[in-house]
């Protein structure tokens, strides 16, 4: 067995750019395999002969040691601002955006740490910056992973690594696993928003029925532009807006995989056909778990759990009924699905909501609620997860329905009674689907080029309702038109007019 050793050192700060220093570990194979993932490689150099097949670098197998260097960008644009950030104040990365590792440590198991790799050191050569907060951390500038498991892999990729000059807010105590930090740019967060944010950590450690979860909370200001250090178990990174109710909703997110990581540290949540289930729930407890915040603070900011609810459902009406080429597909197809916007629709707005239907509808009687949840943990991390004995345990002799309607076809799923009026006023709920059709088109461009992003407006949709209901344009089966006409007649509205926009051919 032996121990792979990296140090990670500025390159240019100016151009955001890392350097890598690593020692792996002489090969009897005819080729080591390193896999490059999400590494934004600028430059590549080691001792001994190789060659790049993506997303392998392949050197060839040696009686010794091998030495590798390499240059990194950090500070890439992502979906949730700018991934990782490298500066005289600040330096941020995610593992997965420096670390080249053989395939024999991503193989690491579940339940067995890694037969042929004993160790992963990690030395940190940067400028002395007063916090240095970094997963499974040894010294002041070094990590050191033992005898790593799939879990602890996922952890070295996944987490943020932090070092700057941060303010501790709060530290851990008895009856408290919870750091904040923040930058010293970041004045936004006072008494009663850590309060909340405490409150947002210990309903996760009633949930999980964990006390002893331990959670580094690094905030940054959200100026010049977002950015995302990384998510790991123990160790979150990310500007956070205390006014923005979406910087809340990605925070319980986070906090979710957190725990949910902790608990139950298997590969099989984060691979299809299975990671939809996972980010379903992430999702799904990230509007839930906004329900312990202050009232105070849901009133300023007008947070209410159904209204997140109702958002979710009209959003997916309106992909699944204006567009079958791209919405229509089940969720357990995840497997063959190579579209990156079908798989946010998936995540992000479909498997939220068939969480809400099934605690819906099967969390009875109702003092019996997160009954997806609590079934998993009582599954626990001793085997490999099964989808069907999960839902067989949820369901029990209506699985087959449900699995044949929802699960392995993509019928409709009838949350009609979350229909509410209150929540958005017909301008409201059109630049809503506005938003919607922007996030959209910024998935699916990429890969469809053809793809159109629709712009919706009050007086159009219902001037298009007018032609068009005369010469029979349906986005549905008439049955299906009437519920979604009660549920929302603006949203009736703006299918019909991407009827009249878009004609059956």
């Amino acid at each position: 067995m032996y121990t792979l050793n990296y140090k990670i050192s500025h390159y240019d700060q100016a151009k955001q750019i890392l350097k890598v220093d690593a020692t792996l570990p002489s090969h009897s194979e005819d080729v080591l395999k390193l896999f490059k993932g999400k590494v934004k490689l600028l430059s590549f150099e080691c001792d001994h002969p190789f060659t790049e097949s993506n997303p392998y670098i392949l050197i060839e197998g040696s009686n010794s040691p091998i030495h590798i260097s390499y240059t990194v960008q950090v500070s890439t644009p992502g979906k949730h601002g700018f991934y990782g950030t490298v500066s005289e104040q600040l330096t941020i990365f995610a593992g997965e955006q420096v670390f080249l590792f053989p395939t024999p440590l991503m193989l690491s198991g579940n339940f067995t740490p890694s037969t042929t790799i004993k160790s992963v050191e990690v030395v940190y050569d940067f400028p002395a910056y007063t916090s240095c907060i970094v997963p499974f951390k040894h010294t002041e500038t070094s990590s050191l992973c033992q005898s790593p498991r799939w879990c602890d892999v996922y952890e070295l990729l996944k987490s943020a690594y932090t070092f700057g000059n941060l303010k501790a807010l709060c530290m851990p105590s008895e009856n408290n696993s919870l750091h904040i930090h923040l930058d010293a740019q970041l004045d936004l967060i006072d008494a009663p928003i850590v309060q909340n944010i405490e409150s947002l950590f210990q309903y996760y450690v009633d949930l999980f029925n964990m006390p002893q979860h331990t959670l580094s909370l690094i905030l940054l200001a959200s100026m010049p532009e977002p950015i995302l250090g990384g998510c790991g178990r123990h160790v979150i990174c990310s500007s956070f807006n205390p006014y923005e109710v979406r910087d809340w909703q990605l925070l319980a997110h986070r906090m979710f995989h957190s725990f949910m990581d902790t608990a139950l540290p298997l590969s099989d949540f984060h691979m299809p056909p299975n990671l939809w289930l996972t980010e379903g729930l992430a999702t799904y407890y990230e509007n839930v778990a906004l329900n312990v915040l202050s009232d105070n603070l849901k009133g300023e900011l007008g947070i209410h759990v159904d209204k997140e609810f109702n958002r979710l459902y009209t959003r997916y009406l309106y992909a699944k009924l204006k567009d079958s080429t791209h919405f229509a597909f089940p969720p357990m197809a995840e497997k063959y699905i190579r579209s990156v916007g079908k798989l946010e629709f998936l995540h992000y707005t479909y498997a939220p909501l068939i969480v809400k239907y099934i605690e819906d509808t099967f969390a009875i009687p109702p003092q019996q609620p997160h009954r997806m949840l609590r079934i998993l943990l009582n599954l626990g991390s001793h085997e490999p997860f099964s989808m069907q004995k999960f839902f067989t345990l949820i369901l029990g002799p209506q699985v087959d329905a449900f699995a044949q309607n929802f699960l392995f076809e993509d019928d409709l799923l009838p949350l009609w009674y979350l229909s509410d009026s209150s929540f958005f006023t017909p301008e409201e709920l059109i630049d809503d689907l506005n938003y919607f059709e922007y996030l959209l088109y910024s998935w699916f461009v990429l890969e469809d080029p053809t793809y159109k992003m629709a712009e919706l407006s009050l007086p159009h949709s219902e001037s298009c309702l007018t032609l068009s209901e005369p010469n029979h344009l349906s986005f549905a089966h008439p049955s299906i038109e009437d519920q979604v006409k009660t549920y929302s007649a603006s949203l009736y509205q703006a299918l019909k007019n991407q009827c009249a926009k878009f004609p059956p051919q």
